[in-house]
């Protein structure tokens, strides 16, 4: 719940109260990726060489209480545990014991920390993994189990990315992993009772969620303004107050939007050209079915007299592309009726049609 309320706040509320006939049903590709994370998953504990306690095939309270036994044990490691504390329910794939306690841990079928060592020595953590672990963290610390204010991923690189609590996220980011799980952690529950609205918001996230027909509806209706590109919640939110839909930013005149300096707007985060990209952009929704592209400079494409074509193709669920079928383009050459151009594009179709036809048919 946790992990997914970092990305979506909305996704929560509408989890918990909106119509479950709205649903989508889950896309192939969430599934695929659901599939990826338990096949590396089961790869990783099958090939973990020290001994370890499985309680992969409990459920219910059976599930908590063979881990609440393993735990009183001493078991070195504990995979696919089930631990609780009053309302917080933890899943984690693996407990492991260190000193007189237990810290929790993940195996994700992703890189463990976003980007590498910044000026200050510290890796970008990922906000919704501390978010889980820190869950777990909790949980273990009120039934007196904790080893610790930390937690670990064993990633797709077969690397152990540590993840101590106390340390901010990230060199850009001063608040602690622990506060940031507090907050969310403060969010949720005023989601859960009501007492915190939230609105949709159209992001690259919605692709993968149950609720995008039932949200995306709402947020077409509403005419939102995250409709727009690159015009996410957080700037929405900033902006909502003098400027509520996609039609009343294209009729809006953006100079009216200038804090008096000149170089920043009344909207923090937003400066004159973004707010002016979002303008033009906000017109070309409203206009829409009669919009059209245009060029914001003039623009030259240069010929050549051998060019090459690459096919590229990728698989999204590994970490490389690999480039297939490079065929030269011919040069450039007159035809009666026919520009060479024309030809060229010609022979080039020619040939992608045999490439097809090899692949499908």
């Amino acid at each position: 719940m946790l992990y997914d309320l970092v990305a979506c706040p909305h996704r929560l509320h509408m989890d918990t109260f909106a119509d479950s006939s709205e649903r989508d049903a889950v896309s192939p590709f969430v599934q695929l990726l659901w599939k990826k994370g338990a096949l590396h998953e089961s790869q990783v504990m099958a090939g973990f060489e020290r001994p370890f306690t499985d309680l992969s095939g409990y459920r219910g309270d059976e599930h908590e209480r063979k881990t609440s036994e393993a735990m009183r044990r001493g078991d070195a490691l504990i995979y696919a545990g089930h631990i609780r504390a009053g309302e917080l329910l933890g899943v984690p794939d693996l407990l492991r014991r260190e000193g007189g306690g237990y810290i929790a841990g993940d195996i994700k079928s992703g890189a463990g920390a976003e980007g590498s060592e910044g000026s200050e020595g510290l890796k970008k953590l990922k906000k919704r993994y501390a978010v889980q672990l820190a869950l777990y963290t909790d949980i273990l610390e009120r039934t007196g189990v904790s080893a610790a204010r930390k937690g670990f991923i064993w990633d797709i690189h077969g690397n152990e990315v540590d993840y101590d609590l106390a340390r901010p996220r990230s060199a850009s980011h001063p608040r602690t992993l622990w506060e940031e799980y507090e907050a969310v952690l403060s969010q949720a529950r005023a989601i859960l009772s009501g007492r915190r609205a939230t609105r949709a918001a159209y992001a690259s996230i919605c692709k993968l969620c149950h609720w995008r027909s039932a949200c995306l509806k709402q947020l077409e209706d509403d005419d939102d303004l995250t409709l727009i590109p690159e015009l996410g919640r957080a700037k929405r939110d900033a902006m909502i107050e003098s400027v509520p839909t996609v039609e009343a930013l294209a009729k809006a005149d953006v100079a009216d939007f200038g804090d008096g300096d000149g170089g920043k707007t009344i909207f923090p985060g937003i400066g004159p050209d973004t707010l002016a990209k979002f303008a033009e952009r906000a017109g070309l929704l409203s206009a829409s079915p009669a919009a059209r592209p245009y060029l914001k400079e003039p623009l030259e494409l240069p010929v050549a007299p051998v060019e090459l074509f690459f096919d590229i193709e990728v698989d999204p669920m590994r970490d490389h592309a690999m480039p297939c079928e490079t065929w030269p383009d011919i040069p450039a050459q007159s035809n009666a009726g026919m520009g060479a151009r024309a030809l060229d594009w010609l022979w080039f179709a020619s040939l992608w049609a045999g490439v097809y036809d090899r692949q499908h048919g």
